[in-house]
């Protein structure tokens, strides 16, 4: 019989709009065993009453029921009102009160697609014809035949036409429909190095659109000595990227606002363009914004507005942040758009001239050229509306959407997220105040922002890595980027689960999608070690410079041995994962897999020329701190994490084969723990990170019912060296005489500690829980009262390590029996192994061969010796 459910959601308009059947978009997180068809779920607001739905499963439990559903809705909702609503089995509702069926409709007509939404008629262009070739209102087409057309100009000012080469349903139901457009540019038969990937959202009911535009450059960066500045050979220069509209003229009045909050302006059909050029924050001209020669990018605060008069183009209002939109009117209608994140993403322009509306994603009124580097990647999203006469738009509404989350205590009941309670059952209060500081007050992630001015295309998302600036005594800010390190999506969006608290989705949106298009290496041409890679935070202590968010900068150079890239040290997947869970959004699901096969294919020898003469595993997964350290680490421990996360989205294989081999080449039971020096923090600190996965390898072999070899292997190394821990393992702050530099993060990283323990204390033997938890719960109060005796407590990167660990004490407080009884086998694991990486064994090999070449050699030259001797030796009589 199927299970009966009711999973309260809720929703909040904050902006002062009605809101009349909006899309909401939101993942679900279900019980094993409670759903196992999408179409089994109606959505029913406090009444009782249907409302339109879509639903679709993203992920599967071992069982193949859903794991976690994505719910795509339609609301009403007045302004400043809160609405709970229920995802109900049939079997809970009245199903005499259905909500009107919205009316969605997908056709292939003459090899174009065309899409119904039932408000409107939407047509998509061919191969060469624009993106958007008709917007029908009541069978009025809005758009000349030139449509909604890309234009992308060169940095010599050439035009390149798209060329499109591949278009596809992404998405296909109800209430809501994507189409993805993929292609490339060309000139004159010449092809600018630029892909192009265009999204567009349909939702039933609705005549807007949601168009994301994507510019890529698949070329890999030259990176001169592991440095990887911008203007390299492999950067893209271009002028002007911008979508045109052309609307069926002509247009009879121009109507704008600049910000959400200022009236709409009506005015005559002149030029007209509204641009931002900086941030217009208080550090707008930061040393954030510098080309490749280091010169700055931005020429004045804020934005302009500029109409043409009798004496030209003149000033007409100018401000600080613009989050406009214009509107043309023409007889058929009406035309509205924008571009979300106008002022963060910076610059931006709207624009209207010669009967064209134009949004630019990257404008050519800049003061430079812009520069998109080999594998670096951009995604803009544009909002439209295509308008009966007299109609008002609803573009406020699309700028600012509901907020929506699911009740934190269903997210507890269902199991899914393992180690997670919600917030308002977490009685730790000291550290809840702790955290809530990177959402609230003059520490929060948002304040911080404007130290550094972290806005514009490429910066936006990224955090201020202000503990990297503690000892800068410059009369600027010193620019450092974050790049997600420890993961803080992840944090975020655990955060987010357990309070509701709409702020902390926001940090993790905006940072999944800088992570995805900036901080990833996109490109095929690289050497496997860097293809598809996550690029570290920028250096320590030293300005980001020219190399964006690539670390290395030729302008810090200190030697030859200066300089990298793309390592396994610095690899995150479990937050773009649960951010694909909550919001559907398929490039950060790409890039979860990526990440995964970046491990694999770091670590495949086959794939560098050494394998010329060796082949086998290069050790580049699985090392840490020294190329010779292949026992627990971050490199491995972040390696296997990844390869899990890859595995939960594919359901290969492959990917748990490589985490087992990883497993069994850098722990073993029998480890001698006091060779490894883990007392020494400087260098052996990050055994904790890979203890902590393993533990994420034990709950996921636990999952999926695989208590075989590994698991025991990998069950009996945690608790060796737990057990370790609990006898030898001390706070951080005691031993601060140990490390260079003795700063808030190492009491912030014994939290970690406390996590090990605790997971330790649920696949330990009963004897055994009471004094793993009681010392996890030592190491949990430590770490933050430790934390917290530093003047430099609230720092992005404590705070964050707090976020991503620190709540997994208040599950193991609130389920204190939590505990796996399984007997051990009697396994023979053998004894530990010492792996040697692949250049290690080719010097080996040569230093082998030499030695016998030099041998051979010797006897050569002395057989050759002992013949000339003879030779002269005079004969005897």
């Amino acid at each position: 019989m199927p299970q009966e459910f009711r999973i309260p959601i809720f929703v909040e308009e904050r902006a002062g709009l009605d809101r009349k059947r909006e899309a909401l978009r939101l993942g679900i997180p279900l019980a094993r065993g409670l759903l196992r068809e999408p179409s089994r779920v109606v959505l029913v607001d406090e009444s009782g009453r249907q409302l339109e739905h879509q639903a679709r499963a993203l992920a599967l439990w071992p069982d193949q029921s859903i794991k976690w559903l994505l719910l795509d809705a339609l609301t009403t909702l007045g302004a400043h009102e809160r609405a709970a609503l229920f995802i109900c089995s049939p079997e809970e509702t009245d199903r005499s009160r259905c909500a009107q069926a919205a009316v969605l409709e997908i056709a292939e007509r003459g090899g174009k697609l065309w899409i119904d939404t039932g408000a409107a008629r939407f047509e998509l262009g061919g191969e060469r014809g624009p993106l958007l070739e008709a917007a029908r209102i009541g069978g009025v087409n809005l758009l000349d035949k030139a449509g909604a057309h890309i234009r992308l100009l060169d940095a010599v000012g050439r035009e390149h036409t798209p060329v499109v080469e591949r278009t596809y349903i992404e998405e296909s139901g109800a209430i809501r429909a994507s189409i993805a457009i993929e292609g490339r540019f060309s000139c004159s038969g010449r092809a600018l190095p630029l892909l192009f990937k265009a999204r567009l959202v349909f939702i039933a009911g609705s005549t807007s659109l949601r168009l994301e535009f994507l510019i890529h450059n698949p070329q890999a960066a030259t990176h001169p000595g592991g440095l990887w500045d911008l203007a390299d050979r492999g950067t893209v220069l271009f002028e002007d990227l911008s979508l045109c509209l052309v609307p069926v003229g002509p247009v009879r009045e121009l109507r704008w606002y600049a910000e959400s909050s200022a009236r709409t302006r009506t005015q005559e059909p002149v030029a007209w363009s509204l641009y931002q050029d900086s941030s217009g924050g208080e550090n707008w001209d930061s040393d954030n914004h510098i080309d490749g020669d280091g010169s700055s990018t931005v020429m004045f605060r804020g934005y302009q507005v500029r109409s043409a008069g009798a004496m030209g183009q003149t000033i007409i209002a100018e401000g600080d942040r613009a989050s406009p939109c214009a509107t043309v009117v023409t007889r058929g209608g009406s035309i509205a758009g924008t571009t979300l994140d106008f002022w963060q993403n910076f610059p931006k322009a709207l624009r209207f001239e010669n009967g064209i509306v134009s949004f630019g994603l990257f404008p050519g009124e800049c003061r430079t050229p812009f520069a998109l580097q080999g594998g670096e990647q951009k995604r803009h999203t544009a909002v439209l509306e295509f308008l009966p006469p007299d109609q008002p738009n609803s573009i406020p509404e699309l700028q600012q959407p509901l907020a929506t989350w699911v009740d934190p205590s269903w997210v507890e009941s269902s199991a899914v997220m393992g180690t997670f309670v919600a917030a308002s059952r977490d009685r730790n209060e000291g550290y809840l105040r702790y955290v809530e500081a990177i959402v609230q007050g003059s520490n929060s992630f948002e304040a911080k922002r404007e130290l550094i001015d972290e806005y514009g295309w490429r910066n936006f998302g990224d955090l201020y890595a202000d503990h990297e600036a503690v000892l800068d005594k410059g009369p600027r800010p010193l620019v450092s980027h974050y790049n997600n390190q420890y993961d803080f999506i992840y944090g975020a969006l655990v955060s987010f689960l357990r309070t509701g608290d709409s702020r902390w989705h926001r940090l993790a949106e905006d940072a999944a999608r800088h992570t995805v298009d900036i901080d990833i290496y996109h490109t095929e041409q690289d050497k496997a070690a860097f293809n598809h890679g996550l690029f570290w935070h920028t250096d320590h202590h030293k300005p980001a410079a020219t190399c964006t968010h690539r670390t290395y900068s030729r302008r810090n150079g200190r030697g030859r041995t200066y300089g990298g890239g793309p390592s396994n040290e610095h690899n995150y997947t479990s937050g773009l994962l649960l951010y694909f869970y909550l919001s559907g959004d398929p490039q950060a699901a790409s890039v979860v897999r990526q990440l995964g096969d970046w491990v694999i294919a770091m670590d495949d020898g086959s794939r560098n020329i050494l394998s010329l003469i060796d082949s086998g595993p290069t050790g580049l997964a699985s090392k840490t701190a020294d190329p010779s350290y292949h026992k627990p680490g971050r490199g491995a421990g972040n390696s296997i994490n990844a390869l899990l996360d890859a595995y939960e989205l594919s359901r290969d294989r492959r990917y748990i084969q490589k985490a087992d081999e990883l497993i069994r080449r850098c722990i073993h039971p029998a480890d001698d723990i006091e060779a490894l020096d883990l007392g020494e923090p400087e260098y052996r600190w990050s055994y904790l990170v890979f203890l902590q996965v393993l533990g994420k390898y034990l709950d996921f072999k636990l999952e999926w019912s695989e208590t075989d070899y590994e698991f025991h292997y990998a069950r009996e190394s945690l608790l060796h060296y737990a057990r370790w821990m609990v006898k030898h393992e001390v706070p951080y702050k005691d031993v601060l005489h140990k490390v260079e530099l003795p700063t808030e993060t190492w009491p912030a990283h014994d939290v970690r500690k406390s996590h090990v323990l605790h997971v330790a204390a649920k696949y330990s033997p009963p004897r055994e829980r009471t004094d793993l938890h009681e010392r996890a719960g030592f190491f949990f109060e430590r770490s933050l009262r430790d934390v917290l005796s530093f003047r430099t407590a609230f720092l992005t990167r404590p705070l964050v390590i707090l976020c991503v660990y620190g709540h997994i004490h208040a599950f193991f407080q609130a389920h204190p029996q939590a505990g796996i009884d399984i007997s051990s086998p009697d396994y023979s694991f053998g004894r530990p192994g010492n792996f040697v990486s692949q250049k290690q064994r080719l010097r080996s090999t040569v230093r082998s061969k030499l030695r016998v070449l030099v041998v051979r050699l010797a006897h050569a030259v002395a057989g050759r010796l002992h013949v000339f001797r003879r030779l002269l030796m005079p004969s005897r009589p």
